[in-house]
C-alpha cells in the first residue's frame, strides 16, 4: 500500500508537516503542485472554481493510479478521520465503487445526514433510504463520495470527476457517480466503520473524543435517536405544492424564488 498526498493548503506549517511526513516514510509520496494560484477554501463555502480545483486534483490521482498499475485507489477528503479498519474492510468487499459512511449536521439542517443519496442532488426515494444506514451493512445507492474506493476496473472503464457539461450540479461527486451509473458500475455505501466528518473546527474536540473511545460506532447513536428518525421522516415526505391564491401570495412566491436563485448562483459561482 502506497500513500499519495496532495498538499493544497496555503498554510506554511501545513507544508512543513507534509514535507517532514513524506521524508519519514518510504511508501509516502507527494504530488507536485498543478496550480500557480493558492487555494481558497473557507467554511465549506464552495464555488465553481473550488470544485474545478478539486476535480483536477482527484483526476490527477486517478491518472497516477492507472499509470502505476494500482489495483485500487482510495480517495479521502482532508476533513475526515477514519476508523483504522476502514480501508481493509472496503477492499475486502470486492466492489468497484464503494465508500464509507459519515454523518454530518450541516449548518442549515436539524439532523445528521449521510454522505449518500438516491437522486441528484441529495434527494431520497423515501425515509428508509436514510434510516437503514444506521445499521451495519453495505447498500447500493444512487450517489455519494468523499471516502471512496475505486477499483482498477472502474478507473479503466472511464470513471472520473470531470464535469458533465449538461448537468448543472456543482459537486464533483455528482459527476463521477453519474458516469459510473451510465457505465453500469454499481455504487455502494458501507456502514460498518463510520468516519468522523470535521465539518467545522468546533467539532475537533468531538473527533478527538471519538478516537479515545476506539472509533466506536456507538459514539454516533445519540445523533441517530428517535428525534433524528422523526426529522428524517418529515424531511423525506412528499412536498405539498403551494399554489398562491391572491396577488400578495404570488408576490411573496416570486420574491422567495428570486432569493433562492440568487443564493444558488452565489454558491456555485
Amino acid at each position: 500500500m502506497d500513500l499519495l498526498l496532495y498538499n493544497d493548503n496555503s498554510n506554511k506549517e501545513a507544508f512543513e508537516y507534509t514535507n517532514a511526513f513524506v521524508a519519514q516514510h518510504a511508501a509516502v509520496s507527494l504530488l507536485p503542485s498543478i496550480f500557480s494560484e493558492k487555494s481558497n477554501y473557507k467554511d465549506h463555502v464552495w464555488k465553481s472554481a473550488s470544485f474545478d480545483r478539486i476535480i483536477a486534483i482527484k483526476n490527477t490521482a486517478i491518472d497516477y493510479a492507472l499509470a502505476h498499475d494500482y489495483d485500487a485507489l482510495f480517495l479521502v477528503d482532508a476533513d475526515l478521520v477514519l476508523h483504522p479498519q476502514t480501508l481493509y474492510h472496503l477492499a475486502a468487499l470486492n466492489k468497484d465503487f464503494v465508500f464509507e459512511i459519515f454523518w454530518t449536521v450541516f449548518t442549515d439542517q436539524l439532523f445528521a445526514k449521510p454522505n449518500c443519496w438516491d437522486v441528484h442532488s441529495w434527494d431520497y426515494y423515501n425515509a428508509d433510504s436514510i434510516l437503514k444506514l444506521k445499521e451495519p451493512g453495505t447498500y447500493k445507492v444512487g450517489a455519494g463520495g468523499a471516502c471512496t474506493l475505486l477499483s482498477k476496473k472502474a478507473m479503466q472503464a472511464g470513471v472520473h470527476f470531470s464535469k458533465i457539461k449538461n448537468m448543472p450540479f456543482g459537486g464533483e461527486d455528482r459527476h463521477i457517480c453519474t458516469r459510473a451509473e451510465v457505465l453500469g458500475i454499481d455504487i455502494h455505501i458501507d456502514t460498518h466503520f463510520p468516519a468522523f466528518h470535521i465539518f467545522n473546527s468546533s467539532l475537533i474536540p468531538q473527533a478527538q473524543e471519538w478516537i479515545k473511545r476506539g472509533h466506536s460506532r456507538d459514539y454516533f447513536e445519540p445523533w441517530l435517536d428517535a428525534a433524528w428518525r422523526s426529522h428524517v421522516i418529515a424531511y423525506t415526505k412528499p412536498a405539498v405544492i403551494f399554489v398562491p391564491q391572491h396577488k400578495l401570495e404570488k408576490l411573496k412566491m416570486a420574491l422567495y424564488k428570486a432569493k433562492r436563485a440568487y443564493i444558488n448562483y452565489m454558491r456555485y459561482h
